[in-house]
């Protein structure tokens, strides 16, 4: 299984969660799922309820059900969760751990002055997350972000 994202999506995610800093942002992902390839179309921000929003993330549980329901009203697919961290990192905190809620993807918007990554996990039963390959589609041509499976940022023994 693999995930991908437009060139133009990704910018708009990334600036979504810039704008939001120092707090996470948090969210869904829509899109589709054709032969093992998660394909991303948009994304919906929901409020960061948290108590401590500048290091954990938490839906607002009103944005939260009226997004469901609007995406099932529009026949869309909510394909994952996605949140940033303004720390930089995409490895997944211990507050993420904690929290995890197995839902088909859970992409982290990593944050840092010059630039940007995103993992994209799978649910995987053995370790509670598996690091898909994530491309990046720009006019036809792609580049692949996630580093391979062997790479210390993939936490395949968490």
């Amino acid at each position: 299984m693999k995930a991908r994202i437009d060139v133009g999506l990704e910018n708009e995610l990334v600036h979504t969660a810039r704008s939001r800093l120092p707090f996470e942002s948090c969210g869904v992902i829509l899109g589709t799922v054709t032969g093992g390839v998660i394909e991303a179309s948009g994304f919906r921000l929901i409020r960061n309820a948290a108590g401590r929003p500048a290091t954990q993330f938490s839906f607002h549980p009103k944005d939260w059900i009226e997004i469901f329901f609007e995406v099932q009203k529009n026949q869309r697919e909510i394909v994952g969760l996605f949140h940033s961290h303004p720390s930089g990192t995409v490895v997944p905190s211990e507050s993420d751990l904690a929290g995890f809620v197995p839902w088909m993807t859970y992409w982290i918007v990593g944050l840092t002055e010059a630039g940007h990554e995103i993992g994209v996990y799978a649910p995987k039963p053995e370790t509670r997350w598996s690091r898909l390959p994530l491309e990046i589609v720009s006019d036809g041509s792609s580049r692949r972000t996630a580093p391979p499976a062997s790479s210390l940022a993939d936490p395949e023994s968490v």
